[in-house]
């Protein structure tokens, strides 16, 4: 009979062993923090007003909040749903709400606004605070002061150089402000204070205005100066960067005022027609068209200077790789072209720009205000590259060209690394992360197996014949919590990995990283999958490695990832 009881103890014990490494438990810790940081509500309300604390996650057994409210009088200030200003909440096992209401209560007495502090004050069970765990709740008298919200009237101002009479820029109050305060207005742009523009009873372009009890708007007077030199347009824009007292700063803070030269230019403007073209690189000769505000009538010097990402191997002049370039236009001219060859080669390349400016201008006319034209060439010699493996077509990893490997750190069993898995419904479909399919890449390991050490390996991808931009993509989930499962995950790729060598970090450029607790705190729960991003710019062809890294001991004892649809397509 003993007999018997050990060969059944014994059967049951290797059921267990040989059952999926999966460990879906519900073992983890929800962080408990106030979904906001500050409330307001008016002393006479009707209605309560509710206040939630959120759970971090569904991965937990429940437990209860505790809550202290202070900063104002319980039961004359306000009342709690609860019947207290100390209370407890309970969370149920997987819940991500608490929640309570808070009643202002109303008076009669002016009295200015209470506030209240509201603190999570501790928590049982598997909760955890968080560190948004105090909120500040106002209760608005409603006998209190009326409070001025301050906007500018208009986002945008026109005067003229020459005008005679200043222009008043006025900031009209959303209610009326019954203490008064003050508004700080700070200028910027090209407009020069005491010289373009002056500011009736001010010294300086910054200055702060003093808003009396009871008023409803406030406003400055601007006057432009007027000279006899021809300039461009001048703009000063006015900002609301600071209220004090009983005022509020509104949506409409600045004001653009644009100063319009009254003065004719003593020759004619030189003007590109159009800001920016854009062109294949086998378009040959292209033209930037220039028009003058009116004829010359002498001959004019020109002079070009080019930058941005083309050099001159890519474009010219007519034949001409000079910078600067220059060039004449006869007398009676009123518009023009310049040409530009644009050079086709067989190179793939990313698309350039030839950003083209008039610097200089002598004879017979002046540089305009639109003396700037970009060229975008589009490179004509681009081969897509797609890769995609979501390894429901293959058996094993060689099947996929992938390729394992345990690195020198790891003392834990070799057979602890990522591996081809068939398993129902636990990988993401490729078309849609938040559905499933039931093959991909899985790790996992428990204290329970082996004891504590150091799990450290890589899978690597087959190399990616391409050169140029790429984006990387692949569907990662964890299926341990952060409590358990501390993890780095590393992203990487290399041109110079061989595959015949050991795998050393020091061939390896570091692209992304991910950690159970971060992906938590993204939002993305235990086995639910994050389609990770990630750019990478190569010179060559080159291959992708994904590392999972984590010291197992008492409190992280166990590790578990998933890995799918790996995906890399030019960009």
């Amino acid at each position: 009979m003993k007999l018997k009881f050990l060969f059944i103890l014994s059967l049951l014990l290797a059921f267990t062993i040989s059952c999926e490494e999966d460990d879906e438990t519900i073992d983890g810790t929800g962080t408990v923090e106030f979904t906001n940081t500050n409330l307001f509500e008016v002393e006479n309300a009707t209605a309560p007003l509710n206040v939630n604390i959120g759970i971090d996650t569904f991965n937990h057994n429940g437990g209860s909040i505790n809550v202290s409210i202070s900063g104002a009088t319980y039961g004359t200030d306000y009342t709690t749903n609860l019947g207290s200003d100390e209370f407890s909440l309970s969370i149920e096992k997987q819940g991500l709400v608490g929640s309570f209401n808070i009643q202002p209560l109303d008076n009669s007495i002016l009295e200015g606004t209470k506030t209240l502090t509201i603190t999570i004050t501790g928590v049982s069970g598997a909760l955890a605070v968080g560190e948004s765990n105090t909120l500040t709740f106002s209760i608005l008298d409603d006998e209190a002061p009326s409070i001025g919200v301050v906007n500018f009237a208009n986002a945008n101002t026109t005067i003229q150089e020459n005008a005679t009479t200043a222009t008043t820029i006025n900031m009209p109050f959303i209610n009326e402000s019954s203490f008064g305060g003050t508004i700080t207005l700070t200028a910027s742009g090209d407009a020069v204070f005491g010289t373009d523009y002056t500011i009736a009873g001010q010294t300086s372009s910054d200055f702060v205005l003093t808003v009396p009890a009871g008023a409803t708007s406030a406003s400055f007077d601007i006057s432009a100066i007027d000279n006899t030199t021809f300039d461009n347009n001048k703009t000063v824009v006015y900002t609301i960067s600071e209220v004090t007292g009983n005022l509020l700063l509104g949506s409409t803070l600045q004001n653009t005022i644009e100063i319009n030269n009254d003065e004719a230019p003593p020759f004619p403007l030189l003007n590109f027609d159009m800001a920016s073209a854009t062109y294949n690189e086998d378009a040959g000769t292209v033209n930037i068209a220039y028009t003058l505000s009116y004829a010359t009538t002498a001959s004019t010097d020109i002079e070009l200077t080019t930058s941005g990402t083309a050099n001159n191997t890519d474009f010219n002049f007519s034949g001409s790789t000079a910078n600067p370039y220059n060039f004449t236009i006869p007398t009676g001219t009123t518009t023009g072209n310049v040409s530009i060859s644009i050079v086709d080669d067989t190179s793939i390349e990313q698309n350039e720009t030839v950003i083209v400016n008039i610097t200089n201008v002598t004879g017979g006319a002046i540089v305009g205000p639109n003396a700037q034209h970009t060229i975008n060439i589009t490179d004509n010699d681009f081969v897509p590259f797609n890769y995609l493996e979501t390894f429901e077509t293959v058996a094993d990893l060689d099947a996929a060209n992938f390729s394992a490997e345990v690195l020198a750190t790891q003392n834990l069993p070799d057979n602890k690394l990522f591996k081809y898995n068939n398993n129902a419904g636990k990988y993401a479909d490729v078309n849609d992360v938040t559905q499933t399919s039931d093959t991909g890449l899985v790790v996992f390991y428990n204290i329970t197996q082996d004891g504590p050490g150091e799990i450290d390996n890589v899978v690597i991808t087959p190399q990616m014949a391409y050169t140029g931009n790429s984006n990387f993509q692949v569907d990662i989930a964890y299926s341990q919590a952060p409590n358990f499962n501390n993890a780095n995950v590393t992203f990487y790729y290399s041109q110079t990995y061989n595959p015949a060598n050991p795998w050393n970090e020091a061939d390896w450029t570091v692209i992304g990283s991910e950690t159970a607790a971060d992906m938590n705190n993204d939002g993305f729960g235990t086995n639910v999958y994050k389609r990770k991003s990630m750019n990478i710019t190569s010179t060559g062809s080159f291959y992708i490695s994904v590392r999972v890294k984590q010291t197992i001991d008492n409190t992280f004892s166990k590790t578990q990832w998933r890995l799918d649809n790996f995906r890399v397509d030019s960009i």
